[in-house]
């Protein structure tokens, strides 16, 4: 995928003889289903917003959450006075443990626990004001930071949230930031403490003052200006190196290939559809592959249905798409443009999750005819319902569920070593990859956007265009990585080190001779603003119709126009051509002296852009060299 210029292909016939879906692949895609449960609204409207003021037996019968049966009357599933607080009807993402749906109270000390109960109550409830209401996992993440900050207070001897002093939220500060923690988890473990200031006229035992009354936790934290830009960049999802993600490919790519002759074996009855590790490993190549080809988050990926992909016909191109749910900024229904090879990966799904669906629906229809159902019965029924048309389903102690976020990462690790490779692969880095790749071929080294959207010179407008309910977050994901790319590109332009050929290049070595202050956000800036695009053997920077394209094709062209740019990254182009038109001037005798001429015009122009850039065109060590800067051969 990253290396080839190979259009991708088909996968041959990987369903075997079993495949009778392939039409429903190509129709419209269908309302993905996504409400796990139905909440008791009318249960639910009736609790307090606060807890303030209830006597202890009144605040411990709160209901926190409640559904409905199928009768419609409401089962309560969780109160205030519960250690466990369920909250799984207020959770859509599908691959979510239910772990993770529950805020667990026993990890606050006891001396501590009412307090913060009644404050993330009243966050829950209330919201902060000016951001946005949040969700179950802030409210775990916030339970989880208030617990290392409650438990660092019992160390010193507190008794209670309002015996807190100035000195004890300063030493835990610098306690903290002297771990490994990320900008962004200091940041809210402190934010954590900012909610009990602001809540705290929750509980007689408040925090009574502001943590830091001149400051913000984000500033806390570091995660501000420079150090901050320093910390997000620290922190920034590891990208998969292309020695890394060729083996990955290839391997999944091979998994997916024997698909249909293990699937058939499996359904012959010599293999188990849910304990065979071969089985299982076609789900994970997809999963893998689904991933890097689209941009989808595990999430969605775990969304992912029966008949999700569908092919579109468009402004005389073709466009093919896979219908996903989004979670994350609560864009609910959205398409993912995808390469015509993801029609045989979610067919070969298909056809690998039948016997997950299946028993689903035989668990659900014995679930149905019990005569009455407890609210563990009830959230169950629901979860099961909505995942017997999902794809990527695993086999867990609490059922047959999408494959959780937690489960992808240790999927993923393993596909690696599988894989031959020693790589730390996370489901996160499959989505940076991919944007990545996109960024990449954007510029020209490729031509995988013309595979991948069969239209080389398509923009983000176009995207947009083709399909209104494209997932907007991406797209942000590609244009941070476009400005990072280009911000790398051009930083080494403006290292006097570098050696630059062409006419802008001529330009930029003078341009660099001066100091600048502020050089970061001079470079941030110029790639935002600047328009560049490879030609395979240089960079253009012409910012209007320029040669029209032309100096794609004339090599030479770009040497001397003011547009272009050639560093260190197309040397072995130019060195390549050198040699090239060495040994056709020993037979440009024979066609005439005007192709004598032009030989020796492109091998002059060809020996000037070398010496430009350092080299010495004829120097025998230059026999070996390689691409530069680690970088393949772009042509």
């Amino acid at each position: 995928m990253l290396e080839s210029t190979a259009p991708i292909p088909l996968v041959e016939d990987p369903l075997g003889a079993s495949n009778t879906s392939a039409k429903a692949l190509f129709a419209p895609s269908r309302r993905i289903e996504t409400t796990r449960t139905s909440k008791a609204y009318g249960l639910l409207v009736e609790q307090p917003v606060s807890l303030v003021g209830l006597s202890q037996q009144a605040r411990a019968q709160v209901v926190v959450s409640a559904l409905l049966n199928d009768a419609g009357q409401p089962v309560i599933l969780s109160r205030v006075g519960d250690t466990v607080w369920d909250l799984s009807p207020f959770v859509d993402t599908s691959n979510v443990r239910k772990s993770q749906k529950c805020l667990n109270w026993a990890r606050i000390p006891a001396p501590y626990r009412e307090a913060c109960q009644n404050v993330v109550y009243a966050y829950w409830k209330l919201g902060r004001e000016g951001w946005q209401a949040p969700g179950v996992t802030s409210l775990k993440n916030t339970l989880g930071h208030l617990a290392v900050f409650c438990r660092y207070l019992q160390l010193a001897g507190l008794e209670r949230l309002a015996d807190v002093q100035p000195l004890h939220v300063n030493n835990y500060v610098h306690r903290q930031k002297s771990g490994k923690c990320a900008a962004s988890t200091l940041t809210n473990k402190f934010l954590a403490i900012e909610v009990l200031h602001i809540f705290r006229k929750e509980h007689k035992d408040g925090l009574q003052f502001h943590p830091w009354p001149d400051s913000s936790a984000t500033h806390m934290a570091g995660d501000t200006g420079p150090q901050g830009d320093d910390a997000r960049k620290g922190s920034l999802t590891p990208l998969i190196p292309a020695e890394v993600a060729q083996p990955l490919f290839i391997h999944a790519e091979g998994i997916l290939g024997r698909a249909g002759v293990l699937l058939d074996e499996r359904d012959a009855g010599a293999r188990s559809a849910f304990a065979d590790p071969e089985i299982t490993a076609i789900r994970n190549a997809c999963a893998y592959l689904i991933g890097v080809l689209t941009g989808v988050r595990n999430s969605e990926m775990s969304s992912i249905e029966v008949g999700a992909g569908r092919t579109e016909h468009k402004g005389g191109y073709t466009f093919h798409w896979l219908t996903a749910f989004e979670s994350k900024t609560g864009k609910g229904l959205v398409d993912y443009l995808m390469p015509s090879m993801c029609h045989s990966i979610l067919a070969v799904m298909e056809r690998w999750s039948k016997p997950y669906r299946e028993r689903l629906d035989e668990q659900i229809r014995d679930m149905e005819q019990q005569a009455t159902h407890s609210a563990e019965d009830l959230l169950w029924l629901a979860s099961a319902r909505v995942n017997r048309r999902r794809l990527f389903l695993g086999n867990r102690n609490s059922g047959l569920v999408p494959v959780s976020n937690a489960g992808w990462n240790v999927i993923f690790k393993q596909f690696a070593l599988d894989a031959g490779t020693t790589w730390e692969l996370a489901s996160h880095q499959l989505r940076r990859l991919y944007a990545y790749t996109f960024v990449k071929h954007k510029l020209g080294t490729l031509l995988f956007l013309k595979e991948q959207f069969k239209h080389s010179s398509i923009n983000m407008g176009q995207l947009y265009a083709a399909n209104p309910r494209q997932d907007a977050s991406l797209y942000d994901d590609i244009l941070d990585e476009l400005y990072r790319q280009k911000a790398e590109v051009i930083s080494a332009w403006l290292d006097k080190d570098e050696p630059l050929a062409g006419g802008a290049g001529k330009r930029l070595k003078e341009l660099r001779a001066h100091d600048f202050p502020g050089r970061r956000e001079l470079i941030m800036e110029t790639s935002k603003r600047v328009l560049m695009r490879s030609t395979g053997h240089a960079w253009c920077l012409a910012q209007d119709g320029g040669c029209g394209g032309s100096g794609i094709y004339e090599k030479r062209a770009c040497a001397d126009c003011g547009n272009g740019v050639i560093d260190s990254v197309f040397a072995p182009i130019w060195l390549e051509g050198y040699r090239h038109h060495k040994e056709l001037l020993k037979d440009a005798e024979d066609m005439g002296p005007g192709f004598t001429k032009r030989v020796k015009s492109d091998l002059e122009r060809e020996a000037e852009v070398l010496r430009d850039l350092g080299l010495d065109p004829d120097a025998a060590d230059l026999e070996q060299e390689g691409p530069a800067n680690g970088q393949e051969d772009s042509a």
